[in-house]
């Protein structure tokens, strides 16, 4: 069965959320333009149909913004296209303090009292939320419950967690994209063995002295325990999209290389997470 791509038209009061809403369908997936003129989506959309779930985002700050115009354009898009309307809307006080902490000026104007703005703007746009698809309110939410919540209502699946397993030497320095950081150089070195010296941490040899030196199979338990019951569920809960592991030694060839290889091998054993493995320094 094909399933054609959806439009997701984000509108709402302004503060409200907007661009976290659209940096969440970017993260999903999904093509993203903002605040585009109203006057050239349709044309936009003719041009090129959508191949995969599109977002647009349109509110006071999009150039020829008015309520007419906006109806006409989610009309003439809806005559070929499965579309959704998003309004997302906040209280008012949750607006303000929103307004107050970053400090930027309201799409109306200027006015000592920007309650009266958000009122205004909310009485606005009245037509555009009642004739919306969605009505979504972000006054409670923190960030990643808003990603959460707004997912499941636009019923968009995700990719599932990527998982990224490095190895470096600690002599080039700690990865910086790392989330994650291990000092691998409390086992047993095997470069100190001439027979296994030439070899890295992807053969089986090296793995197996790693597996058998003192404390590294508590510490490979509880890392395994702590990922995969702790972690990686809360990074699904919140929405992040990735994770980046890293194991240090001395050269980065030996017990960082084995430790990451053998722990990636375990994570692959989880299907739901897409495991990704870089020998940084071999």
């Amino acid at each position: 069965m094909c399933v054609h791509p959806k439009i997701f038209i984000i509108t709402g009061l302004s503060g409200s959320g907007k661009t976290m809403a659209l940096k969440l369908l970017e993260d999903l997936g999904c093509e993203v333009v903002d605040n585009i003129p109203i006057s050239l989506c349709a044309h936009l959309i003719s041009e090129k149909a959508p191949k995969k779930n599109l977002g647009i985002g349109l509110d006071l700050r999009t150039r020829d913004f008015s309520v007419e115009k906006f109806h006409d354009c989610v009309e003439n898009i809806r005559k070929n296209n499965t579309v959704i309307v998003v309004f997302l809307q906040a209280e008012t006080l949750v607006l303000c303090a929103r307004y107050r902490e970053t400090r930027r000026g309201h799409p109306l104007g200027s006015s000592v009292c920007i309650e009266d703005l958000i009122e205004e703007e909310k009485k606005f746009l009245i037509p555009v939320q009642n004739r919306s698809d969605i009505i979504f309110d972000t006054s409670c939410l923190s960030p990643p419950e808003m990603r959460s919540k707004l997912q499941q209502r636009l019923e968009i699946p995700s990719f599932g967690l990527w998982v990224y397993v490095l190895s470096f030497s600690f002599r080039r320095g700690v990865p910086s994209q790392s989330d994650f950081v291990f000092d691998m150089r409390f086992l047993s070195n095997p470069h100190y063995d001439c027979d296994m010296r030439t070899r890295t941490g992807q053969h089986e040899s090296i793995q197996s002295y790693l597996a058998q030196c003192q404390n590294f199979s508590s510490f490979f338990k509880n890392i395994t325990s702590m990922f995969t019951s702790s972690i990686f569920p809360s990074y699904s809960d919140d929405r992040r999209l990735n994770c980046t592991i890293s194991f240090g030694c001395t050269g980065g060839r030996h017990r960082s290389v084995g430790t990451a290889e053998m722990f990636s091998k375990f994570l692959k054993e989880n299907h739901s997470l897409n495991v990704i493995i870089y020998h940084r320094d071999l």
